[in-house]
């Protein structure tokens, strides 16, 4: 979703999507409208109230967008493509500590097991989530939870 870039450097989105002279809306952009719906139950609160993080974009892998709760207790990093190849995700601009917890928006895998790579981010195993019980089928949200930025 462009949604995602646009956020991460604290920016709106313009939807754009009027009724016809008849006063319905186009089936497709229906379609649309509902599915971003879907997405944004899910992962809402990587959007909603969120701002921008030191990164917007990842400094290792170029398929990860960050926003952060306005608290600033947590980091979301959302993912544009997920891994078929491997069962690990690489971040490279979270920083972790003793108290680092991550968690996926909409999955029922508990948190996450994850292992640092020092001054160069954090590696997220991913191979406790099926890909077929993913709750989105665009963009993936990475809930970061004891993190600092390097």
């Amino acid at each position: 979703m462009i949604a995602n870039f646009i956020f991460s450097t604290g920016g709106n989105v313009l939807i754009n999507v009027g009724p016809t002279s008849y006063g319905k809306i186009a089936p497709i952009l229906e379609e649309r409208l509902r599915q971003m719906g879907s997405w944004l139950k899910v992962n809402g609160e990587a959007i909603y109230s969120s701002i921008p993080w030191k990164y917007q974009n990842d400094t290792t892998n170029s398929n990860v967008w960050y926003t952060q709760s306005k608290d600033q207790q947590s980091v979301y990093a959302s993912l544009l493509v997920w891994p078929t190849s491997t069962s690990q995700i690489t971040l490279g601009a979270p920083v972790t500590s003793t108290g680092t917890t991550v968690t996926l928006l909409g999955s029922s895998a508990g948190p996450l097991k994850w292992q640092s790579a020092g001054a160069s981010g954090i590696i997220i195993d991913v191979s406790t989530v099926k890909s077929y019980s993913l709750a989105s089928d665009w963009v993936w949200v990475f809930k970061l939870q004891g993190i600092t930025p390097k």
